[in-house]
């Protein structure tokens, strides 16, 4: 079968590779999509995490099960957290699985992981739908939150990007207003938005310095900064307004796949919108990473296939 080989920093190699074997506790799925996510780009052009969670945003069709396994047949469609699944199959545990309705789109599957992420960011902020939000960032993470914030009724949310198209499907997806970080100073514009109070709540979703003190600086008295932006670099932060206006800065790195289901089954939502491109295996550098990594930042959520 044909798999994505990470080797290296911009080194991924589609290779004819053994099928997976199946053991107890485990479930064999022909994998339909896996969506690239932004932890995927980051290890593409920058190197492994600990712990590497390449290619997890998968769902597909379960073809074999192991001993021991409860709850799951062949034929049943399913969604996987699990990584290596830039591949044809897949052997995941039987708990990294959520089973997915027949009336569910492979492509709303496909985006199931990532929208998780944001579901859980949102509920590690506590967010509320009374609250203001601003959301630095409308990129695929930037762009799940909105979604989520959509589902739970939120009414207020801003959003920055420098990119005009993603600015724009930020726009079509809900949000309140969006503009050019680096044509509108964020902070004075969110003071003159709530009338010099600040937003309630700030996510984070790009992982650069800039926009995390776009965040910090336009939060309320007491208001809460998410941070789901993935940082590469060390980012240098003036701790004076974040000490006085006693603001709550939160990290989060993992996913509330049930909260996500939800949303989903509930049809208020269809995140799948944000998707640019559908792209083979085959092709999964040529115009999957390298155009995500490109100049022109048309893609914005690009599914692979097989």
């Amino acid at each position: 079968m044909n798999k994505a080989i990470y080797y290296g920093i911009r080194d991924v190699r589609v290779e004819d590779v053994p099928e997976p074997e199946i053991g107890p506790g485990q479930v064999k799925i022909a994998i339909k999509y896996c969506g690239i996510c932004g932890s995927d780009l980051h290890e593409y052009l920058h190197g492994p995490f600990p712990n590497t969670v390449f290619g997890h945003e998968a769902c597909g069709t379960i073809t074999a099960v192991g001993a021991g396994v409860n709850g799951f047949s062949v034929g049943e469609r399913v969604c996987s957290v699990f990584p290596g699944a830039f591949a044809q199959a897949i052997v995941c545990p039987q708990q990294q699985l959520l089973k997915i309705p027949d009336s569910m789109s492979w492509e709303r599957a496909a985006l199931l992981e990532p929208l998780a992420g944001a579901a859980y960011a949102i509920e590690r902020g506590n967010i509320q739908p009374s609250d203001t939000v601003f959301i630095a960032g409308a990129g695929p993470v930037g762009l799940m939150v909105l979604l989520g914030l959509k589902a739970m009724g939120v009414q207020t949310i801003y959003m920055t990007d420098m990119v005009a198209q993603r600015r724009r499907k930020a726009e079509e997806l809900g949000a309140a207003l969006v503009w050019d970080p680096l044509e509108t100073k964020t902070p004075a514009k969110i003071k003159t938005l709530t009338n010099g109070r600040g937003v309630d709540i700030a996510v984070e979703a790009v992982g650069v310095e800039a926009s995390l003190k776009d965040c910090l600086a336009s939060t309320r008295q007491r208001g809460t900064v998410v941070v789901q932006g993935i940082f590469t670099q060390r980012a240098m932060v003036h701790m004076f307004g974040f000490v006085v206006r006693e603001t709550t800065m939160i990290g989060t790195n993992a996913i509330n796949p049930a909260l996500a289901h939800k949303w989903l089954s509930d049809g208020a939502i269809a995140p799948e919108r944000i998707v640019t491109d559908m792209v083979p295996l085959a092709d999964i550098v040529s115009n999957g990473f390298e155009a995500l990594a490109g100049p022109d930042k048309r893609a914005i959520k690009i599914l692979i296939h097989n």
